[in-house]
């Protein structure tokens, strides 16, 4: 039987820098919101250490591979 958060969601994003161990997580509602939140946490912590995300490894789901995601990694130079 699948529950949903008291918020509503059903996914869990959990980002985790190799570097730091640093781990966020985001509560999702639909798979489809990882886009936007990988974008979002990637130009954050760009922005905020004034370093570039060097790449990006995932599971190979298919909310992770979209053509959209890979121009975004190709532009911001994320292998």
């Amino acid at each position: 039987m699948e529950e949903n958060s008291l918020g509503g969601s059903k996914y869990l994003l959990l980002i985790v820098g190799e570097a730091s161990g640093c781990m966020k997580g985001f509560c999702l509602r639909a798979k489809s919101e990882s886009e936007d939140r990988i974008k979002t946490y990637i130009m954050k912590v760009q922005k905020q250490f004034g370093k570039k995300v060097k790449f990006v490894r995932h599971d190979g789901a298919r909310e992770f591979a979209t053509n959209s995601l890979k121009d975004f990694y190709e532009d911001e130079g994320i292998g």
